[in-house]
This record gives C-alpha cells, structure tokens and sequence, in this order.
C-alpha cells in the first residue's frame, strides 16, 4: 500500500464528532446556575427591575442621564449623542490577568435595558471549543448597540475580546463604537479623596454597599480550570455573582457620575468633587456653568479655599474675557494665599498688555522674583524653575519697553525744548525788526 493509498483509508476512518456537555453534567451547570443552552452557548439571565435600590441609587436613574452628560464626564465628544437605553455595559472574567493572545475570556457578562428591566446575559464557555459560538452572540449584542460601558474595559476586557475575535476570525464593531470607561471617570471625581479607586472600594465608599461572602478575583481562574478538568462546580455561582454584581456596581456608579456631574450642587457630597466638576466643564467649553462651581468654592464657600480654586475661577473670568474680574482674583491671592508666582505672572500681563503700565508691572515681576529666590534661600520649592524663566524674560522685555519709552520721551522733550527755542529765537529776532 502506498502513501495514497494510506491517506485514502485514513480519510474512511470516521472521526470523532464535537459533541456538547454530556447531559447529566448539563443538567447539573443548569440546575445549579439557572442557566439555559442557546445557539451553542450557556447563557445565565437576570432581570433587575429598574425602580429597585441599589445602594445610594437607582438602576432606571441611568435613563434620565443624556450623552452630554457623559460626553463631560469622560471627555468624549463621541458620546456626546448616545442615548443611555442604548448602550451595553461589558465585563469579563478570564483565565487570567494579564492577558494576551494565551488568555480566554470564559465568561462574558453584558448588561442593557430591555422593556421595564435592566437585563445581565452572562455567556459562560463550558468547554473552550464553545467560544466561537460565544464570540457570535457578543457580536449581536454589539450590532444592536449605540455604545459601551465598562470599569477598565479600555485597558483590559475590549483589548482581550478583540484579540479572541482575530483568533477566531469573527468581526466585531468594538473600538468603533463610543466607550465609557467608568474606572477613569471615577479617578477624576474620587481619586484625590479616596485614593483607592478600585470597584470593590468605589462600591463601598460611594454607594455604600458592602459585598458578602464575595469570591476574590485572584482565585476565579483556577475555579474555571477545576470546571473544565475535573467538573468541580461547586464555586461557579459564586463566579457568575460576582461577575454579575461587577456589572450592576458599573451601571450604578455611572448613574451617580451622572448625577453629579449633571447636577453638582443637589448630589454633590465634597468640595473635591466641586473642583473635579468645575474643571470637566472648563474643559468641555461650558464656562458658565464651572464659573458657579468655582464661584460657590472661592467666593462662598472661604473654609479650606484651595488655591486652585481661585486660579481655575480666574482663568474661567479671562476666558470670558471679563480681565477686571479675574484681576481681583489674582490681587487677592498675592495678599492673603501662601506665595505661588502665577497670579503674580498673570497680573504681569494684565498690567503690561491691557493697561500698558509698564512701569507696575515690572514692579509685580521685581517683588515675585524676591520671593522666589527668598524660596530657594530656605529650599521649600524647587519646580518653579519654569516660573522663574516666564518671569525673568518678562522682566527683560518689560525693562527694554521701558527705556524704549525713556529714550522716545527723551526725544520728545528735545524736540519739544528745540522747537520752544526756536520760538523764542524767532520772537526775539522779530522784537528786534520792530525795535529797528
């Protein structure tokens, strides 16, 4: 028999054929985690009704938020026109935390309004060869969706699903789609407060939830590989809860984000949180709005006035264009807040462009360089160096206008006395004509 021959009676052998989970075991995983089996898929569903608690807010709130809202709040203008009904909060649990083309995403959890209810479908890979099937539906889902949610999904859950969708040659529309990662929002809101932004800190502290009997994300690989080589099941509900309440907490904190930043001064709960807002709408170009902020922190609330504050209130007034304002913001500054040579710079060039006093404000730039070699005497500050650069070429500039100004003055008064003497000379020449 030759190789051909070989080869054709290896083609006649029959194959083994891809069969699902044994029944038995099926009925196990689905009596245990309530789940169902569709298109290939396990799927575990749960229904949340939009009106119950969840912690300090409401799961149906997330509705009244618009796209600008979260256009402000992540500094997005994509998000600008997402309507919150549409949009689908991903998370996954893995098989491990650094992903990478050797890691698996064997749980996909997606969370989205459906009628009255905020839904979470989990997709959970039985076995590895499942995840074609799985990719597919999260491809459905993401069709149907005008944008995502998630916590680090930037940074983790999209790059891993994008590497398994090349894997497995299925396309799906995930970094075309506008995204909202709450992770980075709630760092700019709560990280200078908190410092711990994590979502398990973020769920206690600001939604006040504390989670019970909650299964560490370190030991969640290794129960899905006791899953797939030797059919442990006890500690799955345990994974799917968890990768469940991730889901919630992630629409939840995103509602009180909103809120906040919708309407700082009802939910609002820190002067932190007032300056974090204030600086998302300067950014975002809605200067009125970050002018009451910066107004309610400088001007009313004086306790533990930051300088900042001043600082972000008066560069708000000079946006505007409203010079005078903004000055009595720096004046003030410079006479009763610790020494920083900013407000001292921007008086400078008030004084120097607007009012053409170059005479105050070579004096302004004379009396912040003192302070700050007085500074650098005692060795409290040593990045002013920019500061001090800004300063001194403006002391050169403003010394060469002014001996410009001397030397033109000067020019005058010569030119005025020459003219003068010349008069004088021609009345007396005249004087004597007549005399004559």
């Amino acid at each position: 028999m030759n190789i051909k021959d070989k080869l054709r009676e290896l083609e006649r052998v029959p194959r083994p054929l891809k069969t699902g989970m044994p029944k038995p075991r099926l009925d196990r995983l689905q009596q245990l985690l309530g789940g169902f089996e569709q298109d290939g898929c396990f799927v575990v569903e749960r229904r949340h009704a939009l009106h119950e608690p969840y912690g300090s807010t409401r799961l149906g709130d997330l509705l009244d938020l618009s796209g600008a809202v979260l256009s402000i709040a992540a500094k997005d203008e994509q998000l600008n026109e997402v309507p919150l009904a549409q949009t689908l909060i991903v998370d996954t649990e893995t098989t491990g935390l650094a992903g990478g083309a050797g890691t698996l995403a064997f749980l996909v959890g997606l969370g989205y309004f459906e009628n009255d209810s905020f839904v979470v479908r989990q997709y959970f890979l039985r076995q590895p060869h499942e995840e074609s099937a799985m990719l597919t539906a999260l491809q459905r889902h993401v069709a149907q969706s005008r944008g995502l949610i998630s916590f680090n999904g930037k940074s983790f859950d999209i790059p891993l699903l994008l590497t398994r969708t090349v894997l497995n040659r299925i396309r799906i529309d995930l970094t075309s789609l506008p995204h909202f990662d709450v992770l980075h929002a709630s760092r700019r809101l709560w990280k200078a407060r908190l410092q711990d932004c994590s979502l398990g800190n973020l769920e206690h502290r600001i939604l006040g939830i504390q989670r019970a009997e909650d299964v560490p994300s370190a030991l969640i690989p290794q129960i899905y590989f006791d899953f797939v080589r030797y059919g442990k099941t006890e500690q799955l509900a345990e994974v799917l809860a968890h990768n469940r309440q991730d889901i919630v907490t992630t629409a939840a904190l995103l509602v009180r984000i909103g809120q906040i930043v919708q309407a700082p001064f009802k939910f609002s709960g820190s002067r932190e949180e007032l300056r974090q807002i204030g600086k998302l709408y300067r950014e975002a170009g809605e200067l009125d709005t970050s002018i009451k902020l910066f107004e309610e922190l400088a001007l009313r609330r004086r306790e533990d006035v930051a300088l900042d504050d001043y600082l972000a209130l008066s560069f708000c007034y000079k946006s505007q264009r409203r010079y005078e304002e903004a000055n009595r913001i720096w004046q003030h500054m410079i006479e009763f807040l610790p020494f920083h040579p900013l407000p001292f710079i921007e008086i400078a060039k008030h004084l120097e462009h607007r009012q053409r006093d170059h005479r105050a404000a070579l004096a302004i730039v004379h009396r912040a360089l003192h302070a700050i070699s007085l500074v650098e005497e005692l060795q409290r500050q040593k990045n002013w160096m920019i500061y001090k650069d800004d300063l001194l070429r403006r002391e050169g500039r403003l010394r060469k206008k002014r001996e410009a100004a001397t030397v033109k003055s000067a020019t005058g008064l010569t030119h005025m006395n020459t003219l003068k003497a010349n008069e004088t000379s021609e009345a007396n020449s005249g004087s004597a004509r007549e005399i004559n």
